[in-house]
């Protein structure tokens, strides 16, 4: 009753007349005076894109269904591993829009298709115990959520992510119907300009939602994003996330892309945000991440870098949750845990001396410490303004980093204190080095004193 309800309402939304039809020499032209690029009613819209958006369904427009599977281990009686499934699915909204050979390419929300690895502090997935592990994940093309999953769906592979923008491109095996449109400017829309989102809300069937314009030009620095937003007062819902928003050309009458919807704001349906598409051409087109993104990646642990700027005097780095003392030691580098303490209390309870760097395998303890100082120097590089207009952006993901890295760290540590099988324990809790403590070096074997740096 209420699909159909929507369905009946749609032509009106879209301002098809029920009266008479206009006089044959105003067919086919915008009826509305146009005073930038883009409409203010979607009735300026050319009669066959009119009755092609007022079907039911847009050809070019998919219902998504992601679903990743996690394994959690646990110990039962007599310490018998046990392992226990959870899957999470999530529906959300792809739009395809160009053929590449025998495939077709969709685009849609990073979000929509994106699972965390291990579930965890920060990375909660309702209905996932912490702690579990993704071990599969796919994404199908689906009619709607109610319907189960087949062999018969297309499965499709993610081609490319920008997490940054919140944009995925996904590969489909088929040579699908794409978006009939050309792809607009974002730039040139303004405050009152009409606009058409088609979409799957909650996934339960195909709508069409129109809207205005209601703000431009709003940065997006939420949960990680880096984009410019427009946003919208169309009544939009879960489950319209990736689809594709419209306006009209006051030049053609035709419709353009000029965002993909992508967030909301909670309590407040008809406020929400559109991802301008003039960022996202690159993705798009190119099939790659934006520079800014690429750029804001974290680089692999530098030991030249390390030992330049440890050459400035020693850094205190968290890790764990407790304090590392670094500092260069002749032609390599010496990693201190300080007493849980500190810093009322400088004590050192392990020692390590890593003068190779990350990576050699020798030490899982030392490798870890060489990527966490490597992540400390990208945020101090960043606090400094050394990655430009991206230095916000990196800062917030290193910090994000760091969070995420302190539980494993935190076992980490522990397992090494006590002498868990393939972890060396670097020292015990005891003097500074300088004081008559015992110095380890990757390896786990005692330096003699005579070679204590």
């Amino acid at each position: 009753m209420h699909v159909r309800a929507a369905r009946a309402l749609l032509p009106l939304a879209l301002g098809v007349a029920a009266a008479a039809p206009a006089p044959a020499a105003d067919r086919g032209a915008p009826r509305v005076e146009c005073a930038g690029r883009y409409a203010d009613t979607l009735s300026a819209m050319k009669p066959g894109a009119r009755a092609r958006e007022a079907r039911p369904a847009a050809d070019y427009v998919y219902c998504l269904r992601a679903t990743a599977v996690y394994e959690q281990l646990s110990y039962g009686r007599g310490g018998k591993l046990r392992r226990q499934y959870y899957t999470k699915v999530r529906h959300g909204t792809g739009f395809a829009y160009r053929l590449r050979g025998e495939e077709a390419l969709l685009a849609t929300n990073h979000h929509v298709v994106d699972f965390p690895e291990v579930t965890g502090d920060g990375v909660e997935l309702e209905g996932v115990p912490p702690g579990s592990r993704r071990v599969r994940e796919e994404i199908r093309i689906v009619a709607n959520e109610a319907e189960p999953d087949a062999p018969a769906q297309l499965a499709l592979t993610p081609v490319v992510s920008d997490p940054a923008l919140d944009v995925a491109v996904l590969s489909a095996p088929a040579k699908l119907r794409t978006m009939p449109y050309r792809t607009g400017s974002a730039e040139e829309l303004r405050v009152g300009d009409a606009v058409l989102v088609r979409g799957f809300p909650l996934g339960a069937f195909p709508a069409a939602n129109a809207g205005r314009v209601i703000a431009v030009g709003q940065r997006d620095l939420d949960r990680g994003w880096d984009h410019e937003d427009f946003a919208v007062d169309a009544l939009l819902n879960l489950g319209s996330s990736g689809s594709p928003v419209l306006a009209v050309s006051c030049a053609t009458g035709e419709p353009e892309l000029v965002g993909i919807y992508h967030a909301g704001y909670r309590g407040a349906q008809g406020l929400n945000v559109v991802i301008g598409i003039d960022q996202l051409r690159g993705l798009l087109t190119e099939l790659r991440p934006s520079p800014r993104e690429l750029a804001g990646r974290e680089p692999g642990a530098d030991p030249a870098a390390a030992r330049a700027a440890l050459a400035r005097g020693p850094i205190v780095m968290p890790f764990g949750g407790r304090a590392v003392r670094v500092e260069a030691t002749g032609g390599g580098v010496r990693f201190s845990l300080l007493d849980a303490s500190y810093p009322l209390s400088t004590r050192v309870e392990l020692a390590v001396l890593g003068g190779a760097g990350a990576g050699s395998g020798e030490s899982e303890l030392r490798d870890a410490l060489w990527e966490q100082l490597a992540l400390v120097l990208r945020y101090r590089r960043a606090e400094d303004g050394g990655d430009g207009s991206g230095s916000e952006l990196v800062r917030a993901r290193v910090a994000e980093r760091i969070r995420e890295r302190e539980e494993e760290q935190a076992d980490l540590v522990a397992a090494t204190q006590a002498g868990a099988d393939g972890l060396a324990v670097i020292r015990p809790p005891g003097r500074e080095p300088a004081n008559g403590g015992t110095v380890r070096d990757g390896s786990g074997a005692p330096l003699p004193r005579n070679r204590v740096p």
